[in-house]
C-alpha cells in the first residue's frame, strides 16, 4: 500500500517549483493579459509576471475610439482615443518594476496602434526609453502606428491620407541600440542620427515610413551589416534599393509602386515575396541567384488588360522559374495571361489563391510543372461560370497530375458548377493521390454531407486519406 507521502508527491505543483526566470519565460508565450491573470493562482505566482520578457499589445483595425466629444470637448481630463491601449502597456511595464523591485531584461516589445495621434507620442517616447534601457541581451522591436489596408490599388481608396500628419519620429538613440535583433517600424518617420549603430540586426521591416524615405531607408539598410531578412512595404518615397554588400536570406517588396530598381545579392536567397503591378524587366536584379529558389510568393495587385502587361507577368515569372514552392495570387490576372506561363522544372508545391475563372488556366499551369507534388487551391470567392466548353477527363491527363501529385487541398470549396468540374478533373486524373483535404463552407449538415459524398465519389486513387473541415 502506498504511503501518504507518495500521494502528496503526486499532488505536488512542480510548475510552481520552477525558478522565477523560467516561470517568466513560460508566461512570455501567453498573451500579456492572460499571463497577468496568473497572479491570482497563489502567492507563489503573484510576482511571476515581473519576469516576462515579452510585452505585446495591439489594437484591432477600427478599434480606436473616435468619440472626440467624450475624450476631448466634454472631458475634464483630456485623454487619448487609444486610452485602453496606453493603460495596458503602462500597466505591464509598471507591474514589472512594482512586483520584482528590479527590471528583468526585455527581449520583445510590440505595440500596434489603430491610429497614432500627437497625444500618444509622449507615451511612446517613455516606453522606448524604458525598453532600450533594460534590454540587456537582445531586443525585438515592433512599432506600428497605423493599421488597415496599405495599397490603393487593392482597397480603391486614396492612401495618401495615411501619410499626412500623425507622424511619429522615433528617438534617434533607437538607431544606436546594439542589443537590437529585429526592428519593425510602420507609418512613422525616419529621423536618423549621423551615426547608426545596429550591428546585430538580422530582420528589418519598414512599412509606410516617411521623412525623405528613399535615402533614409537605404542608409538604414546599409547600417545593418548582419541583415538577413528585409521587407519593404508601401514606402512611397522609395525609388531604388541596393543591397550588394550582404547576403539576404529573405527579401520582400510589397506595394512599393514608386520603386524603379532593386539590385540585391541573391546568392543565399531562400525566400522572395513580391506584391505590386507587373514590373518592367529592369526592376529586379538578383545577382548570383541560385538555380533553385526554395520559396516565392507573387501577388499582382493591379494588372491592365493590355498585352504588354501580360508579357510583363510572364517575364517576371521567368526570373523565379527555379522556385520549388510558389504561392501565386491570381485574382487580378486574366485567364489568357497563363497561356505564356513559363516552365517550372523544380516546383514541388503550388498554391493558387483567387477566384476560379477558367479550367484551362489550371491546366496550363500543371503542364509547366512536371515535378509538382502538392497542389493547393485557395478559392477566395464564388465565381460565375464562364461561357466555355466543359473539358473531358482526357484533356486533364497531365503527366504531373497522373504520376507525381500526391496531395490536393481545396479551401473555401463552395460546390458551384465550375468548382465541381475542377474537382472532377483533378481527382479523376490524380492516380497517385495519397491525401485530400477539402475545407467546406459553413452551412447545414445536409449540405456539407452532400458535398462530401460527391467529392469522395470522384476520387479514383486507392488508399487516399480524406480530410473534410
Amino acid at each position: 500500500m502506498a504511503s501518504p507521502s507518495s500521494f502528496g508527491n503526486r499532488r505536488r505543483d512542480r510548475l510552481s517549483d520552477l525558478p522565477e526566470f523560467l516561470l517568466g519565460h513560460v508566461l512570455s508565450f501567453l498573451p500579456n493579459k492572460q499571463a497577468g491573470r496568473t497572479a491570482l493562482l497563489s502567492r507563489r505566482w503573484r510576482h511571476a509576471f515581473s519576469n516576462v520578457h515579452t510585452v505585446s499589445f495591439a489594437e484591432r483595425p477600427g478599434a480606436r475610439a473616435n468619440d472626440w466629444t467624450t475624450f476631448y470637448y466634454e472631458a475634464k481630463e483630456k485623454k487619448s482615443c487609444s486610452a485602453a491601449l496606453l493603460d495596458d502597456v503602462w500597466s505591464a511595464l509598471l507591474c514589472r518594476r512594482r512586483c520584482a523591485g528590479t527590471h528583468a531584461p526585455l527581449r520583445s516589445f510590440q505595440v500596434a496602434f489603430d491610429s497614432c495621434i500627437g497625444w500618444d507620442r509622449c507615451h511612446v517616447d517613455q516606453w522606448l526609453s524604458y525598453v532600450l534601457r533594460y534590454s540587456i541581451q537582445e531586443l525585438n522591436l515592433d512599432l506600428r502606428f497605423r493599421l488597415g489596408p496599405i495599397c490603393s490599388h487593392r482597397s480603391g481608396e486614396d492612401m495618401e491620407w495615411r501619410r499626412r500628419g500623425g507622424w511619429y519620429d522615433p528617438p534617434r538613440y533607437l538607431f544606436s541600440c546594439t542589443a537590437m535583433r529585429s526592428l519593425r517600424l510602420a507609418y512613422c518617420g525616419l529621423n536618423l542620427p549621423a551615426t547608426i549603430d545596429l550591428p546585430f540586426v538580422h530582420t528589418l521591416r519598414l512599412t509606410g515610413v516617411g521623412g525623405g524615405s528613399g535615402g533614409s531607408i537605404n542608409r538604414l539598410i546599409a547600417s545593418c551589416p548582419r541583415l538577413l531578412d528585409l521587407t519593404l512595404e508601401a514606402c512611397s518615397g522609395l525609388d531604388k534599393v541596393f543591397v550588394l554588400d550582404r547576403r539576404l536570406r529573405r527579401f520582400a517588396l510589397l506595394c512599393c509602386h514608386g520603386v524603379e530598381t532593386v539590385d540585391i545579392d541573391a546568392s543565399e536567397l531562400r525566400s522572395l515575396d513580391y506584391c505590386g503591378t507587373p514590373p518592367p524587366e529592369s526592376l529586379l536584379f538578383l545577382r548570383g541567384a541560385p538555380e533553385i529558389i526554395p520559396e516565392c510568393t507573387v501577388d499582382f495587385c493591379k494588372v491592365l488588360p493590355e498585352e504588354a502587361e501580360h508579357a510583363r507577368v510572364a517575364r517576371f515569372l521567368e526570373k523565379i522559374s527555379g522556385a520549388k514552392r510558389l504561392h501565386l495570387h491570381h485574382q487580378c490576372l486574366a485567364p489568357k495571361t497563363f497561356e505564356g506561363f513559363p516552365w517550372f522544372p523544380n516546383m514541388t508545391r503550388l498554391v493558387l489563391q483567387g477566384p476560379l475563372r477558367s479550367l484551362d488556366m489550371v491546366r496550363a499551369i500543371l503542364e509547366q510543372t512536371p515535378n509538382l507534388e502538392i497542389l493547393t487551391l485557395l478559392m477566395d470567392v464564388s465565381v460565375v461560370v464562364p461561357d466555355e466548353e466543359v473539358p473531358d477527363d482526357a484533356s486533364f491527363s497531365v503527366p504531373c497530375l497522373r504520376h507525381r501529385v500526391r496531395e490536393i487541398n481545396m479551401v473555401h470549396y463552395q460546390g458551384d458548377l465550375l468548382q465541381r468540374m475542377m474537382a472532377r478533373l483533378l481527382l479523376g486524373n490524380a492516380l497517385g493521390l495519397e491525401r485530400l483535404c477539402v475545407v467546406l463552407p459553413r452551412g447545414s449538415f445536409q449540405l456539407q454531407a452532400g458535398m462530401k459524398s460527391e467529392i469522395e465519389s470522384l476520387v479514383v486513387a486507392a488508399d487516399v486519406e480524406k480530410i473534410f473541415l
